[in-house]
């Protein structure tokens, strides 16, 4: 489970209504040069770095949920002169954001910057009465600068039921295989284990056998949707290798991969779902499940198990579905989060070095959905029920469909105008 490790002690907050408060710049301080209350002095407190406006910006974070998150008003002292304006109103927060205005809402994954509504893939939230902003803002919203003109006008015709993606296209194509509007996509559902590879047990169920329930129901819906040709990995109670099933994808020539899977923890009291993409393991436990399942039902490791340095330089020459997957894996969490609001926490999107994902990779972006724990006793039984896996199969075919109509609106040409 992700414990909570807070970033420090009391520090200055954006109060309700009002503007940061001129109190919290030396505690702001202390943080950056390391010196945080409550923390092991053992331990180095994590931190994110990014280039902003020609310096580098450093700041602790916290881990409240699964993934990094940043103190809102840590941030807009450290980043004076370009985040600027904070108010905060409810679980509402507005400031501006290199002279754009930026709009965010606590559990919410979108937010506005100018005229364009845009997704992040962990929301934002409140805790210990700060308001905390995905780690990905900095890196990945505030780094890049002013947005080009263009890119804000065409934003701005997005409605807001549909929010544009959160990077404009490169000037190549990237995705030739995925723009047509009147091609269906195929995509590849891998329940994982099977056979001889029970997976994770619970106290009346083994994961292959939850995960098929799920994968068959996911498959059923896609097949009721426009534009979707759904293949599955295996559809019985068999063992399929790793690289069978990447391979698989390939053959099909798929264009998303989206891999089920269910969780177990020591602590009975651990629940929640994830969903994951390629990349190094960020915490201990990432890394030990990534490796069990790297290396199957085998005690054996002939094969080898890749170490995260191998990983990322295998994915170098594939950042645009490297991209798109962290953009897919934050369309399925938030599509979850709907049907799971109050039944599960929301353990995030995160990045862990899983073997399958890879294979995939090469061809589409990739996923892999932990959809809870199988070591707790509430959610064996929700995820043995058939409203459960329905609920969790409609889910990620609605993301599915979501991200198609994002990918589409982002890459495809415009229709031609004239008679």
């Amino acid at each position: 489970m992700a414990g909570d490790r807070g970033a420090g002690g009391e520090r200055g907050r954006v109060g309700a209504g009002g503007r940061i408060v001129a109190a919290a710049v030396v505690v702001a301080q202390a943080m950056l040069s390391g010196t945080l209350t409550g923390i092991d002095a053992q331990a180095p407190p994590e931190t994110v770095q990014a280039e902003v406006s020609g310096r580098t910006v450093s700041l602790a974070v916290a881990r409240h949920r699964a993934y990094p998150a940043v103190d809102v008003t840590d941030l807009a002292l450290a980043l004076e002169g370009v985040l600027e304006d904070v108010t905060r109103n409810g679980v509402f927060l507005r400031a501006r954001l290199h002279g754009d205005e930026v709009a965010f809402e606590a559990e919410s994954p979108f937010f506005r910057r100018g005229g364009r509504a845009v997704q992040l893939a962990n929301p934002p939230y409140e805790e210990g009465g700060a308001f905390w902003l995905p780690a990905e803002f900095l890196t990945r919203w505030v780094s890049e600068g002013p947005p080009p003109v263009a890119a804000v006008s065409e934003g701005s015709q997005a409605p807001d039921s549909s929010p544009a993606s959160p990077s404009s296209p490169p000037a190549t194509d990237p995705l030739p295989a995925r723009v047509d509007p009147a091609a269906p996509w195929r995509v590849i559902i891998d329940p994982g284990h099977g056979g001889r590879d029970p997976g994770t047990l619970g106290s009346a169920s083994y994961e292959k056998d939850i995960v098929l329930a799920i994968a068959r129901r996911l498959y059923e819906e896609l097949e009721g949707r426009e534009m979707v040709e759904p293949h599955m990995t295996r559809d019985a109670d068999v063992y399929v290798d790793l690289d069978e099933r990447s391979q698989f994808a390939v053959d099909r020539a798929g264009d998303l991969f989206v891999s089920i899977h269910a969780n177990a923890a020591g602590d009975e009291r651990a629940r929640g779902f994830e969903t994951i993409f390629l990349g190094q393991a960020r915490s201990e436990e990432a890394r030990e499940v990534a490796l069990r399942e790297n290396r199957g039902p085998e005690v054996d490791d002939a094969a080898g198990s890749p170490s995260d340095v191998q990983f990322i330089l295998a994915g170098l020459d594939r950042t645009e579905n490297l991209a798109e997957s962290r953009l897919f894996a934050g369309f399925v969490q938030n599509s979850i989060r709907t049907v799971r609001r109050g039944g599960s926490p929301d353990r995030g999107v995160i990045q862990g070095p899983w073997w399958v994902l890879l294979g995939a990779l090469v061809r589409m972006p990739s996923v892999i959905v932990e959809v809870g724990f199988l070591s707790n006793d509430e959610e064996e039984r929700y995820l043995n029920g058939e409203e459960g896996q329905r609920a969790i199969a409609r889910a990620i075919a609605d993301a599915i469909i979501a991200y198609r109509e994002d990918v589409l609106r982002r890459y495809a040409p415009p229709p031609e105008s004239g008679c």
